[in-house]
């Protein structure tokens, strides 16, 4: 039997700070800084840096699959 699998949803992504890639003044520290700022406000939320974007993002998290012993 074959078993039919759904085709992979597209998560949603959502831009939460955009960087000027060219502002001097912003650091890796802040751009780190802000990220469990975010998930406080977030925790449902699932960051990370998009560096296409430029930006941190967020997706909704998925719940994790039981590990198989």
């Amino acid at each position: 039997m074959v078993e039919r699998v759904r085709p992979i949803e597209r998560l949603e992504k959502t831009v939460h700070l955009r960087i000027d890639p060219n502002d001097e003044t912003t650091t890796l520290e802040d751009v780190l800084a802000k990220i469990p700022e975010l998930q406080r406000k977030h925790p449902d939320r699932e960051f990370f840096f998009d560096g296409d974007e430029y930006a941190i993002c967020s997706r909704p998290k998925r719940p994790r699959a039981p590990l198989a012993h």
